[in-house]
């Protein structure tokens, strides 16, 4: 039996939100959630980011975004998935599936599902991949290929966290709304980050995903958006990009940090939540269209935004990916994550099962999600700008249908 759950956003109005991220006007959004939970870490259900907690979190008040509707789907019953994505309506796709997809009757639809992406993809819609979406395991290696990226170990970090550098600076998705703490000295020679001083802040605690490879395509077009500085397994970290490839006429985020609840979701006054929905309204069609950042093809160097440099003058930093990597440093197998890295103090590294203790917890159940079961049970895995911003004084949401429209 399939347990199907949308909500729903209609006609009403919020009058100064106390909290909200900071977003220009944008149209509504139809958004697709595909998701499933796993807890390596062993977090409560308040501090993990599971199925269920983003369609609650994207539907609730005050979150500065123009939402029409959030169907959420499970990874392991996506038939209402695969509809979604061949509705012309629908304008947005977050993928945050751990595991390869299969049908309400337990086949495989990871093919599928990846076919469908792209196809979504060339229509101009927009594609945002979240926190361990772009987690191997087997099976998934196609839709890894699609996106770009694919990640091999986690590491938990209650001490020391990551730090979120900005090495895009004046992108709209890491520069609207998002407060930087400090300026750290970074570089990445092999993504084309020059040596100079780049904004950040940091997550405490956070999960790290150490060995992180990014998958291009010939002649495509990416811009790096963050990175990290922790030590293990070298000391440069990709955690987000901004992805284009010849003949999609839509595009694709991707963001690592969200393992933490609190942080991810739950303040949606804070940096995190800000940069997921400056996301949305980056990808999305309905979205209004960001000042453009010039990419390069992978070939090419390229620039985008203008960091600091070591005397304050500013410098442009490279953000092409660089060439053809192949596939995943570890092949993945139904045990999910590697472990890669070093541990330290405060750090939990976590390779094989993904779960906290390879058993579900039947207390748990996830909200507005597609669910293989009736009674919807959490999904546990055992393998694991750019423009001026100004928040809008009213807000309405309407309901209606909206066809999918090319990015220029």
């Amino acid at each position: 039996m399939r347990l199907a759950w949308s909500v729903v956003v209609t006609s009403f109005v919020l009058a100064s939100p106390a909290r909200a991220a900071d977003l220009p006007p944008h149209g509504p959004l139809r958004v697709l959630v595909v998701s499933d939970s796993v807890n390596p870490n062993g977090l409560s259900d308040a501090e993990l980011t599971q199925a269920g907690d983003l369609s609650a979190a994207l539907s609730g008040p005050n979150t500065g975004l123009e939402i029409d509707s959030v169907l959420e789907v499970d990874s392991q019953c996506v038939d209402d998935a695969l509809a979604a994505l061949a509705d012309p309506t629908t304008t947005t796709l977050i993928y945050f599936a751990h595991k390869s997809a299969h049908g309400c009757d337990n086949s495989d639809q990871q093919l599928a599902l990846t076919l469908a992406v792209e196809d979504f993809l060339i229509q101009g819609g927009g594609v945002v991949v979240f926190h361990h979406g772009i987690y191997q395991d087997a099976g998934k290696q196609p839709i890894l290929q699609l996106l770009g990226g694919s990640a091999s170990s986690i590491q938990w970090d209650t001490n020391a966290g990551q730090n979120i550098i900005n090495v895009a600076d004046g992108h709209f998705v890491t520069s609207n709304g998002v407060e930087y703490t400090d300026m750290v000295m970074y570089s990445d020679g092999q993504n084309n980050v020059p040596l100079a001083q780049y904004p950040y802040f940091n997550n405490v605690p956070d999960e790290r995903y150490p060995a992180l490879d990014l998958l291009t395509s010939p002649g495509e077009t990416r811009t790096l958006l963050f990175a990290s500085d922790y030590a293990s397994n070298g000391d440069t970290h990709v955690l987000g990009y901004d992805l284009q490839r010849a003949g999609w006429a839509g595009r694709v985020v991707f963001y690592q940090p969200a393992e933490y609840q609190p942080h991810a979701l739950d303040d949606v006054d804070g940096n995190n939540f800000q940069i997921l929905a400056n996301a949305l309204v980056h990808v999305s069609p309905a979205g209004e269209p960001p000042g453009e950042t010039t990419g390069t093809d992978t070939d090419e160097p390229g620039t985008t935004g203008s960091p600091a440099t070591t005397d304050g003058e500013t410098g442009t930093p490279g953000t092409t990916a660089p060439g053809e990597t192949g596939g995943p440093t570890n092949e993945p197998t139904s045990d999910g994550e590697t472990a890669n890295g070093e541990l330290g103090s405060g750090e939990a590294t976590t390779g094989g099962d993904e779960t906290a203790n390879g058993e579900v917890d039947p207390g748990e159940s996830a909200t507005a999600v597609s669910s293989p079961t009736a009674t919807g049970g959490e999904s546990v895995d055992d393998g694991c700008g750019c423009r001026s911003s100004g928040a809008p004084g009213l807000m309405t949401f309407v309901l209606l249908g909206l066809r999918r429209r090319r990015r220029c």
